[in-house]
């Protein structure tokens, strides 16, 4: 669970990089009319820009140190003794004794 939950912080990650570098401009440019709207946009721009490096190294870290196990190695085995089927009664019966 950790995995899928790192995975999905580096997806938000990398559309935040996206629109940051194709849409913000504009964004900001319409806020242009008043400029205390600019002014919280380019400090809110730039401090999701300062936080995201470490938020997206950190679930690098996260992804790396919980990587999921293979279904192959992580199966659990359980061996059952093969009965014979024409004395199965003696056999039983001198397992459970032993």
């Amino acid at each position: 669970m950790k995995y899928r939950r790192a995975r999905t912080v580096i997806y938000a990650v990398a559309l935040f990089w996206l629109w940051t570098w194709l849409g913000s401009a504009a964004f900001i440019a319409s806020l242009f009319n008043s400029p205390i709207h600019a002014i919280i946009a380019m400090y809110a721009l730039f401090t999701f820009i300062l936080l995201s490096l470490p938020v997206f190294l950190l679930a690098l870290a996260q992804m790396a140190l919980n990587r999921p196990v293979v279904p192959a190695e992580a199966a659990v085995v359980v061996r059952l003794d093969p009965r014979r089927t024409g004395n199965s009664e003696r056999t039983h019966t001198a397992r459970t004794a032993s």
